[in-house]
Formats: C-alpha cells, structure tokens, sequence
C-alpha cells in the first residue's frame, strides 16, 4: 500500500507551526483535546491500527481558525511515529522498509532451491515423486540431511541410537545409511547427536514449493506490516523467537522419527501478537470484538488444520504462545495511555519478559536432560494429529 510523505507536509509548514498561537492556551488545549480523541476514535476497519502508516486526515471543524486548523491539518498528515529521531524509528519503529520481512525470504527462497539441487545430486530427481510429496519438494531424507528439526539429530534418543541403519539413502529403497551419515553436516563431533542448530535453521526452510507459497502469504502481509509498525529489532526478536521455541516444544513432544520445516510457527506467533495489539487498542478500534473473534477463528481453523498428517501442530501452538507473550513484552503504548494503563502495561511487560525466560530455560533444559522425549508427554501427540488411520501412531 502506497504510504503517505507527511515529512515534505511538515517542512511546508515549519515557518507556520513556528509562529505563536493567536488563541488563549485553554481554547487551544480543549481544541486540540477534542481533535486527538476524534482521531482515534473515528478511525476505519481498514486502517493499519497497529502501526499508523494511513492515519486519516484531521477532522473537519468549520468553528476553528483557518490557521490553527492547518496546524492540525500538518500534524495529522505526519504518520504515527515518524517524527520519532532517526536512531529510535530503527530501534523501536516504525521504519518505512521491512527489512528483516525482504532478507529473510531471500533467505528461504535460496535454500528451497538447495534443497533441490541436493535432492537432484542424491537422488537424480528434483522432487519425490515415489511417494509423492504434496508439497511439491524433497523427499524425508533429504530435508533431513539438510538441517530440518529432527530431534535424533539434535540429542541422543534411545530408539535411534546413532548406529541405525536407516533405508532409502537416497537413490533406490535398498540404499541405506547410518543416522550419522543422515544428519550429515560432518556428523557428530562428540560421538552423540548435538546438531542444536536445527531449533533455528528450519525457520528458513520449507518442505517444497506449495509449503513456502502458503507461508509467504502471510510472511509478506501480515509480516511486513508488523515490521514497519514494530521495527526491525523488535520484529526480528518476535519472529525468531516464536520460530525457535515452535521447534523447540516440537522437538520434545513430537514422535522419535518424525521431521518438520518452515517458518509456520513463526507466523503463528505474529498472530499471537495480533491477539495482544487488539486488546491494548481496544478503546480506539472502531470493531474490536468483531477483530478478535476474525483473529480467534483463523486461529482456531489453522490450528485444526495442522492436526493433518505432514503438518507440525507443536511447533504452531509453541509459536503462538511465545507470539503471545511477545505482544505483552514489545507492544507499543495505547494512544493517549493514562498514567495508570502506563504502570499496568510495565508490569505486565516485566511478567511476560520473566515467563519467556522461565519457559525457555526450563523447556530446552527438559529437551536435553530427559532420557526419552517422547515419554514428556505421550498424549500431547493428539495435539498434532487425528486419531484415525494410524495417523498417530509412530512410524518405523
């Protein structure tokens, strides 16, 4: 969406916003009191609340002076937080390029045509095609072999001791492999499974060209807004953060044999934050019960989506949690916030920067510590999948 240039508005009228008030403070403290709540309150279901990068024009008020209404006019034409110094829009928002949003897909775009070509290298064909995989993309072993969230591979699992033979590596079913030789990337320097990058890296990988086409959509919508009403930094460590504990919850309650990529969980901690950006403007939204039951059934329609087979419904209610948490720790400040909602929302800032840190400690220390993953939690697996068909049952 094309954004507004309100900074060539404000230095065409800097000699008149520089000049002294003709009205008596009072007058002009209760006019300006009335323009400011009329901003906010008149605003459209279309409007980008969260990071005012479309503010509407200041109301029409035939009774005020023609000067002092140009005044407004000029401080109604500037988008929320752009008259923020340089050094704090790129801290804090908002920023006019989603940078991290462009950079990371890149990312993601080169390593799906690695995955290609390593498929083609190991396999001689581009994509499965026996079984065919739905997503348009590399077969199970070669997503592995390239850094998907595999918990074998990132610690020891009793089941899958690293002498295991594993079949189908890569070209015909009678080629085999050990599980070292499939996580690959030099194989374990210690002797046992320590690839803990791959809490991270399957943020930037997907399972094939549908998978990353459906991902993108929100990716470069929902995403990029975020980013230039958050900035950069505080996007950055919201995406990541959802991404990497999605896979890390994934990593200690999904089945042994079992591997997951893409940035879904990430995204579903954007949506997350959505939950928490709706209820910090609740009093300025025009609909704001009409936007939180939208965002609560797209929730609730994504999460049973992610119960079909090929999906990682762990790691999407791990991102959304953390996407949760998050919004309660980064969010900006309610528009004209009173001193009271002011204390409110740092307590609630210092709680929820408590949580996340708990949570992660404790649950990468439980990955870690415990024998077995897969005896955390036995029945969380039909949090990820339907009872029917042997849908949950493992695979060996």
């Amino acid at each position: 969406m094309p954004q507004r240039n309100g900074f060539q508005k404000l230095a065409s009228t800097e000699s008149l916003l520089a000049e002294p008030q003709e009205q008596s403070n009072e007058q002009d403290n209760n006019q300006r009191h009335v323009s400011q709540t009329d901003y906010y309150h008149d605003r459209k279901p279309d409007d980008n609340y969260y990071g005012g990068a479309h503010p509407p024009t200041a109301p029409n008020y035939p009774l005020l002076e023609p000067r002092l209404l140009e005044k407004q006019q000029a401080y109604a034409d500037i988008p929320s937080g752009y008259n923020r110094p340089l050094y704090l829009r790129i801290l804090i928002g908002p920023v006019r390029v989603p940078t991290f949003s462009y950079i990371s897909m890149l990312i993601m775009i080169a390593l799906l045509i690695f995955e290609f070509v390593r498929m083609k290298q190991l396999t001689g064909s581009v994509i499965e095609t026996s079984p065919f995989n739905p997503m348009i993309g590399p077969s199970f072993q070669v997503l592995v072999n390239e850094g998907a969230r595999f918990t074998p591979c990132i610690r020891s699992v009793p089941s899958l001791p690293t002498s295991t033979v594993i079949s189908s590596c890569y070209a015909s079913p009678t080629d085999t492999c050990t599980l070292e030789e499939l996580c690959g990337f030099g194989g374990f320097s210690s002797g046992t499974p320590n690839q803990s990058f791959r809490l991270v890296l399957p943020i930037f990988m997907h399972a094939g060209i549908i998978h990353f086409l459906v991902n993108m959509l929100t990716h470069l919508r929902l995403g990029v807004d975020l980013e230039k009403a958050l900035g950069t930094p505080r996007y950055a460590l919201l995406y990541m953060a959802s991404g990497i504990w999605g896979f890390v919850l994934s990593a200690m309650l999904s089945q042994n044999l079992s591997a997951s990529t893409g940035c879904s969980g990430a995204l579903f901690g954007l949506i997350g934050y959505m939950f928490i950006d709706v209820l910090v403007n609740w009093k300025i939204l025009p609909h704001p019960v009409r936007n939180l039951m939208n965002l609560l059934m797209s929730t609730v329609i994504s999460l049973v989506l992610g119960l079909l087979p090929g999906l990682d419904n762990f790691a999407h209610i791990g991102g959304f949690t953390v996407g949760i948490l998050m919004g309660m720790l980064v969010a900006p400040m309610r528009p004209m916030a009173t001193p009271r909602v002011k204390i409110i929302t740092w307590i609630l800032r210092v709680v929820a920067l408590v949580l996340l840190i708990v949570l992660f400690v404790v649950t990468i220390r439980e990955l870690y510590s415990v024998y077995d993953p897969s005896t955390i939690c036995p029945n969380c697996k039909y949090l990820s999948c339907l009872p029917v068909s042997n849908w949950c049952d493992p695979v060996n």
